[in-house]
């Protein structure tokens, strides 16, 4: 994981960048299999992908799999559905590696039913695939094919697939794959004594297949990568404890790290109230508004008024459990005062929890400042597009009761509520990232350095020519913000500002027209090798885009994830669309 000097890997991209056609992976090298970015070329086919419009849908060879059931999750889905009930046609099904998450799927499924949908409650349960000891005896990884599926009505999709986006809790593209390979030595149970089914095969013990013997030697890779996201979270302040690999929670994505952790939080002190500070991502504010918290307070603009507000509703009383933040914020690139929320979660007992996903702890030095920072490493840590996860890294910093840390998080030894805190934690946590996701991981993350600072460089000027056109309003990234002296009070040593900015042209029609014709790869995600750009309201807030303009997201608005094609090229590319906006605005003057 060394941060010097170039390393020569296949998933570099082309010094120039260069859009791909509709529906394929965003990925390098081309073809690689696992893609977790789709490219929408256009902006009409953002909005198709939205409205789920089928000439859109028709071309997608992937997409983010917490939005869209990828091929392999598919395939084990068409196979459970054909092992368990061939002949109904109108039954869907979602897989999930945890029986507990399957369950929360399943009841919320049944608390959404309307009493027109009575008649459907028959196709709705759950099964769990296991494989039986005489199949997994002297094989140690074959508890990685046990899952479980919920089975429902095609009139509760929508339903379903809001609970598999918001808890990120669904399989893995990697997983689902070994699962399917593995289902024919599987036993399935259910409460439904009709879904129950012997495995079809058994297992010859003569030797192992390589799939059972390559996640057996993947799992061990757990470990090491929690010392590699120990040794980037500990501070560079001398005084401030390291953090220590069991500081370390992962799980499959980012937002199943935050709905975990929002579960956590709250079931420790029940009615509790939680405050969403600042301009969050739209799933984590669905996560803590859905979650069993009795309030969220809601705080989005994220300013020191904002601030006042909040200290002033602690001064009256009124106590909270927690606050969530992102340091800079996804879209809006603008940074909380977090010593001034530290502080005041000192002072009034509540649990910071902050999201640092834009640009992460190679540039930023938070720990001290917050309880829990979570964070997606489907990212920059990855790079590489290719795989999702996510992970908390508690602060080994004890403040009170309800500074938590430990095997995942460290609890204070001397609070009094020391057992009941573990026991709460302790109760909902289950291993589920799949050992191949891992594995993954560790190999694209092994010069996460060099890439962050590399793309750090080759933003700073992009920075600097969209700021000075004329057509562009606004460009919003850390160094620019009006909030920047509270990022540079966080940055470390050798941190810069990300890679991350988003424009907002003065005419929407001149933001349309930059988007469709700039060639660099254009969908869904961040932090890629690679240059990414996605009109973010178009996608993440489409089905709300008449309400966020009066928090500073226009309709029109673009992110751009700046990656590691030559500075100049990627100057020159940018360059080259604002010229034809140019000539696009001068033959449409109003």
């Amino acid at each position: 994981m060394g941060d010097t000097g170039q390393i020569a890997d296949p998933w570099m991209p082309p010094k120039t960048p260069q859009a791909l056609p509709l529906g394929k992976p965003n990925i390098y090298p081309l073809g690689e299999r696992h893609g977790v970015s789709v490219s929408l070329p256009t902006w009409d086919s953002v909005i198709g992908l939205s409205r789920k419009e089928d000439w859109v849908l028709d071309h997608l060879e992937c997409s983010y799999p917490r939005f869209y059931i990828n091929k392999p999750v598919r395939d084990l889905s068409a196979a459970v559905l054909q092992r368990a009930i061939a002949s109904e046609s109108n039954t869907r099904c979602l897989v999930f590696a945890s029986a507990d998450a399957a369950h929360k799927c399943l009841a919320a499924l049944r608390a959404s039913t309307t009493s027109a949908e009575d008649e459907d409650l028959a196709l709705l349960e759950s099964t769990r695939f296991f494989m039986p000891p005489e199949s997994a005896r002297d094989a140690t990884a074959c508890h990685w094919a046990n899952f479980s599926a919920v089975l429902f009505p095609f009139s509760l999709w929508k339903k379903a697939m809001a609970f598999w986006r918001d808890t990120g809790s669904g399989l893995s593209t990697r997983h689902a794959e070994f699962c399917l390979g593995e289902l024919d030595y599987l036993d399935c149970d259910s409460a439904d004594p009709a879904l129950r089914s012997p495995a079809p095969l058994k297992r010859c013990h003569r030797r192992t297949p390589q799939t059972l013997a390559s996640v057996q030697t993947a799992a061990a890779g757990m470990p090491k990568l929690k010392s590699i996201l120990a040794k980037l979270a500990t501070s560079d302040q001398p005084s401030e404890p390291v953090v220590h690999p069991d500081d370390v929670f992962l799980y499959p994505t980012g937002m199943n790290a935050i709905f975990s952790l929002s579960e956590c939080l709250c079931s420790i002190t029940p009615d509790s109230t939680v405050v969403a500070f600042g301009w969050l991502y739209p799933e984590t504010i669905e996560v803590l508004r859905g979650g069993a918290w009795k309030k969220c307070l809601s705080y989005k603009y994220g300013t020191e008024k904002e601030l006042d507000q909040l200290e002033n509703v602690l001064q009256s009383g009124k106590q909270i459990e927690a606050l969530f933040c992102e340091l800079p914020s996804n879209i809006l690139l603008s940074s909380p005062d977090l010593r001034r929320i530290r502080a005041l979660a000192d002072k009034f007992g509540f649990i910071v929890a902050c999201d640092d996903t834009v640009a992460g702890f190679v540039n930023l030095d938070a720990i001290a400042c917050v309880d829990v920072m979570v964070s997606s490493l489907t990212k920059t840590f990855s790079g590489a597009s290719n795989v999702t996860g996510g992970r908390s890294v508690f602060s080994p910093t004890i403040i009170d009761i309800r500074t938590l840390t430990s095997p995942s998080l460290v609890v204070n030894p001397g609070s009094p509520y020391r057992n009941t805190i573990r026991a709460a934690l302790s109760s909902k946590y289950e291993e589920t990232y799949f050992p191949l996701d891992i594995l993954a991981l560790i190999d694209n993350c092994k010069n996460v350095v060099w890439r962050v600072r590399q793309c750090n460089e080759n933003t700073l000027p992009l920075v600097d020519l969209l700021s000075s056109h004329r057509s562009i309003a606004t460009v919003h990234h850390p160094s620019t913000a009006p909030t920047s002296s509270l990022y540079q009070s966080l940055q470390r040593k050798n941190g810069g500002y990300g890679n991350v900015l988003s424009i907002i042209f003065h005419r929407p029609a001149s933001a349309e027209h930059f988007y469709n014709i700039l060639d660099v790869c254009k969908g869904s995600s961040f932090g890629t090798n690679f240059t990414l750009v996605i009109p973010y309201v178009q996608l993440a807030n489409y089905w709300k885009r008449e309400k966020v303009p009066k928090y500073g997201v226009p309709q029109h608005i673009i992110r751009m994830s700046v990656g590691l094609e030559d500075s100049d090229q990627l100057v020159a590319t940018v360059a080259r669309a604002l010229k034809e906006v140019e000539e696009f605005e001068s033959q449409n003057t109003a």
